[in-house]
Parts: C-alpha cells; sequence; structure tokens
C-alpha cells in the first residue's frame, strides 16, 4: 500500500470535485422503514445468489418486489461496459419500472475535454439502500479507453477506471457514466447522516458475501442477533507504532478507533509491535478488531479457534484486503467472514492507503447510532474507487449504545450468558468516568455469578493486578478456570497466570500451570516454546525427574532439522 507524494493532493482534488452531488431530489425517509429503502441485487445466473437475496428479505420484512436479478455474464470481475449494460442500465429501467426511482434526461454541452452527451440523473426515489448479494460482480476492470478523455496534466490516478461495483453503484443517482477513476466523496466529514440519501447523489450499497452463500446468510442471521441481544465481548487492535511518515496515518486510525470502543466500555487490547498479532496470542470473544498490514490472513486469524462474537466488526487494513472475497483462505475479507466476522471491509484493488476507509471515523459514525452502511459511506475518502463493505448494511451495533443495553440488562437481574459482559461492560464504563478500583473490585466480590461465572472471575483477577495484588490476581485466574469459560479465554487465563506467578519468582507454580495447559491444549503455537522454558526450569529448579519427559516432548515438536546445501 504505498503512497505517493501526489496522492495526498490527490484526495485534496478529488473532494473539491464533491460539488457535483448538491440538490438532485427530495431524501427518502420521511417516517418510511428502512426496510422498505433496501432494493437487493442478484445474479440469475448463480443459483445460489436468489437464495441468499430471498433469504435477507424474509430476514428484514423487504418487499418482495425489491428484489432484483440481473443477467451478469461474470460472478467476480466485468468490464467497465459489462457494468454498464449488465448493471446500470437494467437497474435503472427496472428501478423506473417498479415506480422506485425516476431518472431524468439531461444534455451536457461539449467541453474543450469531453465530448457533448446525454446523463441521466436521479430526480425521485424510494430507495436508499442497494444490497448486492453472493453471484454479484465485486470489481471493475480498468479500461485503459476511457484514460483518452482525461487532461495530460491530471494526476495518474484519474486515467484508473478500475473500481469495486457497489463504489461506482454509490454514485448512480448522479451522473454515473462520466465517472472513471476516484472521485472525492463530499461525505467524508458529514455528521448528519440522514444527508446520505439519494437526493444528495448517493446510494448506500453493500454486500452480503463470503466464501459460500452460507456465509452470506449467516451475516444477516448473526447482525439480527446482535441488534436483538447486543455486540459483547472483547476488543483489540493491532497498531504497528509508526511515529511519522505516510504510514503513520492507518496508526493514528488504529490508535482512534481503541480510544472510541474504550469509552464504550469493552475491555481492550491495543498490540504497539510492529508485527501483526502473533500466532499464539489468544482471541477470544472477539467483538471488533482493527489491525494492519499483512497481504493474507497470519497470526491467531490462520486458526479456526478464533472465536467471533454474533455481530462482530473486523478490518484489517492491506491493498488487496478483498482482492478475492470469496476466498476462505486469501487476502482477508473472505478468511474473515469464514472464521465468523459479522461485518467487514477491504479493497478488490490497489487503493493507497490515504484513499481506503478511515477505520477511526468509521467507529466514531458507529457510537453515534449509524447502520454499517452510513458509517461506511462517511468513512470513505474518495468514491468510484475500490473499497467494499460486506455485512448488512441496516445492522446498528450501537443503537442503544453498549452502556445502555449494560444498564438495561443488569436491571433486569435475568440471570443468563450475556450478564457477566454487561457487568464487566459496566464496571469498565464506571471506571473510565473516574470510579475506583477498589469500588470495582468490592462490587464483583458481591455479584452472586463471581464463583460461577469465568468471565466475572477473570475480570476481579485483572482489577487485582491492576492494583498490584499479584497473589489474589492468581487466585481469581484459578477461580475462574475452574469456572469454565471459553476455549481461548482458558489459553489467556494458563499463559498470563504462568506469566504473573514467573514474575513473582514462583518458578514451580509457573512450571505446573504451563504443565496444566498443555495437557489440556497439547498442539498449541506455542507448546514448543513452553516446553523450551519448562525444560530449563526443571533444570534450574533441580526436578530432574522432568527432564527425560520434557526432552521426548520436545523432540517429538521439533521440525525436522534442515539440510545442509551438501545434503549432510
Amino acid at each position: 500500500m504505498c503512497v505517493p507524494g501526489w496522492v495526498s493532493s490527490l484526495v485534496a482534488f478529488c473532494l473539491a470535485l464533491g460539488a457535483w452531488h448538491g440538490g438532485l431530489a427530495a431524501p427518502v425517509g420521511n417516517g418510511v422503514p428502512e426496510s422498505e429503502q433496501v432494493v437487493v441485487l442478484y445474479s440469475t445466473r448463480v443459483r445460489e445468489s436468489r437464495s441468499v437475496a430471498a433469504y435477507y428479505a424474509e430476514r428484514r420484512g423487504i418487499p418482495s418486489d425489491r428484489l432484483i436479478g440481473l443477467d451478469c455474464s461474470e460472478p467476480t470481475k466485468i468490464t467497465r461496459d459489462q457494468f454498464r449494460k449488465e448493471i446500470v442500465e437494467p437497474l435503472r429501467r427496472r428501478l423506473q419500472e417498479l415506480g422506485l426511482a425516476r431518472f431524468t434526461k439531461q444534455i451536457v454541452p461539449a467541453s474543450g475535454t469531453q465530448p457533448g452527451r446525454v446523463r441521466e440523473r436521479l430526480t425521485h426515489s424510494k430507495v436508499r439502500y442497494l444490497v448486492l448479494v453472493y453471484g454479484m460482480p465485486y470489481a471493475i476492470l480498468d479500461d485503459p479507453r476511457l484514460s483518452t478523455h482525461v487532461s495530460k496534466e491530471a494526476h495518474p490516478l484519474q486515467r484508473q477506471s478500475g473500481a469495486s461495483v457497489e463504489s461506482d453503484l454509490m454514485l448512480m443517482p448522479s451522473d454515473l457514466d462520466t465517472f472513471a477513476g476516484p472521485a472525492g466523496n463530499p461525505f467524508h466529514s458529514q455528521t448528519n447522516p440522514a444527508a446520505l440519501h439519494p437526493g444528495n447523489g448517493i446510494f448506500l450499497v453493500s454486500r452480503l458475501d463470503g466464501p459460500t452463500a452460507h456465509h452470506a446468510e449467516e451475516l444477516v442471521r448473526k447482525a439480527a442477533r446482535a441488534e436483538r441481544d447486543g455486540l459483547w465481548g472483547r476488543a483489540y487492535f493491532d497498531e504497528r507504532s509508526i511515529g511519522d511518515g505516510s504510514y503513520k496515518r492507518g496508526d493514528d486510525w488504529i490508535k482512534g478507533a481503541a480510544r472510541i470502543v474504550e469509552g464504550f466500555g469493552y475491555t481492550t487490547y491495543i498490540d504497539h509491535a510492529p508485527d501483526t498479532i502473533p500466532v499464539g496470542f489468544p482471541f477470544s470473544e472477539v467483538a471488533l478488531y482493527a489491525g494492519w498490514y499483512a497481504g493474507n490472513t497470519t497470526g491467531p486469524f490462520t486458526l479456526p479457534a478464533i472465536e467471533f462474537a454474533p455481530g462482530a466488526i473486523a478490518y484489517h487494513i492491506h491493498s488487496f484486503s478483498a482482492a478475492d472475497p470469496r476466498s476462505p483462505t486469501q487476502n482477508w475479507v473472505g478468511p474473515l467472514v469464514a472464521l465468523g466476522a459479522t461485518v467487514t471491509m477491504g479493497c478488490v484493488d490497489e487503493p493507497y492507503l490515504e484513499m481506503t476507509p478511515d477505520v477511526e471515523r468509521f467507529f466514531v459514525r458507529l457510537a453515534e447510532g449509524c447502520n454499517v452502511a452510513e458509517a461506511f459511506a462517511i468513512s470513505l475518502p474518495v468514491l468510484s474507487w475500490q473499497s467494499i463493505l460486506v455485512g448488512d448494511p441496516l445492522y446498528r451495533p450501537f443503537r442503544p449504545t453498549p452502556g445502555e443495553r449494560a444498564t438495561a440488562l443488569i436491571g433486569s437481574q435475568t440471570p443468563g450468558p450475556l450478564l457477566p459482559y454487561a457487568v464487566v461492560q459496566d464496571l469498565n464504563l464506571k471506571l473510565a468516568r473516574g470510579g475506583s478500583v477498589e469500588d470495582a473490585i468490592w462490587s464483583l466480590e458481591q455479584h452472586p455469578e463471581i464463583r460461577t461465572s469465568a468471565v466475572l472471575a477473570e475480570h476481579l483477577s485483572t482489577l487485582y493486578s491492576r492494583r498490584g495484588e499479584s497473589s489474589r490476581a492468581v487466585d481469581w485466574m484459578e477461580r475462574a478456570l475452574r469456572a469454565g469459560g471459553t476455549p481461548q479465554q482458558r489459553i489467556r487465563l494458563f499463559l498470563d497466570m504462568a506469566a504473573l506467578q514467573e514474575k513473582q519468582r514462583l518458578r514451580r507454580d509457573a512450571f505446573a500451570t504451563r504443565d496444566r495447559f498443555l495437557k489440556e491444549f497439547p498442539k498449541h503455537p506455542l507448546a514448543l516454546e513452553l516446553l523450551e522454558t519448562m525444560r530449563r526450569d526443571a533444570e534450574a529448579l533441580g526436578m530432574d525427574q522432568e527432564i527425560p519427559r520434557l526432552d521426548g516432548e520436545i523432540e517429538r515438536l521439533k521440525p525436522p532439522a534442515t539440510k545442509t546445501a551438501s545434503g549432510r
């Protein structure tokens, strides 16, 4: 994701083009349910495409006449001619036939760089959202012929016409046929999501997609569950500690997103190392994730054991993160969906960092109650470019806010698996507002589920550790393990407990904790590293009877020795 020096000036130039969006038609809304403002687009050539569209319409209560089948010759990447003939023109025609939109022809006089032509601009619309589903193409290929109409003095990117399908469809209420290359997004600083409507020149567009049609349908189901029950769990952010230069912007976005999430009371982990989070790191109860910068999934994301909560939002910044959103192993978007994320974003081709979604702004708008389509549109510096949004566009993860949900759940006194998360979120919010650790500890110790909930017991251990009481912290880690917990939570507890015991110079206790861990998780990626640590401890502590066993386990797990050039 290189950032040439001229990209910053190009972004400024593109944003200056925002004037063309203004004053086209009256806004949709006015009390109309959001489900009636949605049109779902499916491919008539992909059997599962229609079924995904029907499933989404049924779950969201979308009228059946809002499902529009398009005869797309390719399910992945199409030419700009195909985009116009197979998507834009039939969609425009069908919207008018159904009485959902009206487009008016206008004559555009010739200029010094453009020939005269007729354009169609939307002047009335009952539609605000377009949802592409599994089977619809996701990328428009670059067409070098279009660059002949661009001034030789223009920025190089203004000569590129490749884009994501949805990024160009977002401009359909405007003069879509003219776009080739990035166009400024005047909504990038928008604070009022109501301004994002066709009357101001924009559709809100996302896709329900993934490695399989089943994955696409799961996006709908999990979003609905999170809207009903809340988005509970932990937050993880992976920045690179870049202090200056063009790449600092990516770190700043991720740090800003982390601050927003911490302000909502999520227990938040931030990795500051230059590399991505390592493979052995326990990703448990993942509600939110943002990180960068690897071409394909790395670390915990290479394992099937990652625990995404229903409704989870996950985004990894990379130039080609959505190069193939239907691959379960390549890039990021497809694998994240396959692993269980409910919402993700990505780029189908090189976008340059400054023209990718601003993840901080995305989280800010979600925090203000926007749905994911609104937040995505506002986070984009430019349109007619490379970004896609995967997920139900109507999903509003933070309305009500996590704090409001926590208060309501605690007040209901209804026992259940979500109550401990609400208690933790409530305590985190109180601490963020100036509450004392002592009060939080007292509150947890009095809670009726403290001895049966691994979530509450672990949080109490964290509070004791924060206060410097390591012995009590270890005691509550042990109680959390006895209470159960998810596999990834148990991995974290074992590893943290051993590290804390080692810090207390309780090497025999740390040895025993690691030994228990390896008996429960013998195939964990850190197994060899832990065994080697235990081998050194056994020798230092005079535990000679353990050494043959450890040597045997180490030998079994060691990778085959690399042969020398001579073959010896």
